[in-house]
């Protein structure tokens, strides 16, 4: 039975709202002794996955800075996300499967969806290993945040993984979202790991 990449996608939509708060990284490779300073997703941002491409994200306001470039130091760093994958059911031979990540960082307006920072995105294929599947996927960046005392800031990651077969037909998918994580600092590298099940 062929699933549709469209219906596929709002379907999991629907269960990311559900699940949004629900998910924690099994080892986030950094602290979460302090809770994040944003302290629930933002209003009117959803996720979508296409299952065979990306993780995307739609609703999001990108504020414009007003302040000089060269007065804004850029706040830079890498993060690792490692997808392991529990193959719980049964899929054909050939089967490959495809993980996308979608990450938003900085200032963080959660009433509006406004984000004063950057969006990051990343796609790979798990790799094998001892018949189980993983896929860590890096990603760099470099934003320029403002000086905001008192702004609310964070790390949103949205991750998607599917199952396509060898006549590139998604059998199953999941598109998950992490709670909102601490805005890692200035040249930090973060890693996180999540679990996910197809």
């Amino acid at each position: 039975m062929r699933i549709s990449p469209t219906l596929s996608a709002a379907v999991l939509c629907a269960v990311t709202a559900l699940t949004a708060h629900a998910q924690q990284p099994a080892n986030p490779g950094i602290s979460r002794t302090t809770p994040a300073p944003v302290s629930k997703l933002p209003q009117g941002i959803t996720f979508a996955f296409d299952s065979q491409n990306a993780v995307t994200a739609s609703g999001i306001r990108m504020k414009a800075t007003t302040q000089k470039s060269n007065s804004v130091s850029p706040t830079e760093g890498v993060i690792y996300v490692t997808l392991n994958i529990n193959v719980a059911s049964r899929f054909e031979a050939g089967t490959t499967y495809h993980c996308s990540v979608y990450a938003i960082g900085g200032i963080i307006d959660t009433d509006t969806g406004t984000v004063d920072g950057g969006l990051e995105n990343a796609n790979t294929f798990a790799a094998p290993s001892g018949g189980k599947y993983s896929c860590t996927l890096k990603i760099p960046y470099v934003w320029t945040l403002p000086s905001a005392p008192g702004a609310d800031s964070g790390l949103i990651l949205a991750f998607g993984v599917s199952a396509v077969n060898t006549h590139s037909e998604v059998q199953r998918s999941t598109l998950q979202v992490d709670g909102i994580e601490n805005l890692p600092a200035n040249g930090a590298t973060s890693k996180f790991t999540f679990n996910v099940a197809l």
